[in-house]
């Protein structure tokens, strides 16, 4: 089945001297490290943002592929996450205006740092956020206040910025039974995609199994 749990994890945390890796986690070596000053308000892609372990190129669904977003969550207190799909945005404030996000307060990363667990969001989010095939999408962090830089032994893990995201991969023949399932208005899990593969098959044997109608197996045979 070509369906694959996927997660990425966001670091705000680099080698002295250097500020983004692309493609690769850097190598840290103790007390030989730095994090990066964040401004407040200034939103930072954690995929394509330039600023701790990043990618060449931005998130983008091939042609036969579906993605299931269901869980993000930033380390600190005073960062808020966003999601984004194209130019639309996931969270909203309640006059329909774009968000900052969530923060993490909401959902801590890890769960229980700093003393603060997550209850809105423990079983991720609800409902998830399916990504179509052709659609670039990606995570933003917002600091709400300014974050300074921290060097060699001052760098902990309380103020290292963290960003976590979890989603579902669906690609290939998987693809177009999630598209099915989406049409047909069903929850898109890997349960369901089994499911329906299962119904599928059923149908099929119970079709090559049954009697023929009258009409063709009372019709005389060609030589």
């Amino acid at each position: 089945m070509a369906v694959r749990r996927q997660a990425y994890e966001w670091r705000n945390v680099m080698p002295i001297g250097q500020k983004v890796s692309l493609n690769n986690h850097p190598v840290l070596k103790p007390n030989q490290v730095h994090t990066i000053a964040l401004s407040k308000d200034i939103p930072i892609d954690i995929f394509v943002g330039n600023i701790g372990n990043t990618l060449d190129i931005p998130a983008e669904l091939k042609a036969f592929q579906y993605i299931v977003l269901d869980a993000v969550a930033v380390s600190h207190p005073t960062i808020h996450v966003q999601i984004y799909v194209n130019t639309t945005r996931y969270f909203e404030n309640p006059d329909g205006t774009v968000s900052k996000g969530i923060s993490g307060n909401i959902v801590p990363f890890p769960n229980g740092r700093n003393g603060i667990l997550n209850y809105d969001y423990k079983n991720g989010l609800n409902p998830p956020l399916y990504i179509a095939p052709m659609q670039t999408w990606g995570i933003e962090i917002t600091p709400l206040e300014d974050i300074p830089e921290y060097t060699g032994n001052d760098v902990t893990d309380s103020n290292i910025a963290f960003c976590f995201v979890k989603y579902l991969l669906i690609d290939g023949v998987d693809a177009l039974v999630a598209k099915a399932l989406i049409d047909a208005g069903w929850e898109l899990s890997v349960e369901n995609i089994q499911k329906y593969k299962e119904i599928i098959l059923k149908n099929h044997i119970l079709a090559a199994t049954s009697e023929l109608p009258p009409t063709i197996s009372r019709r005389k045979r060609r030589v």
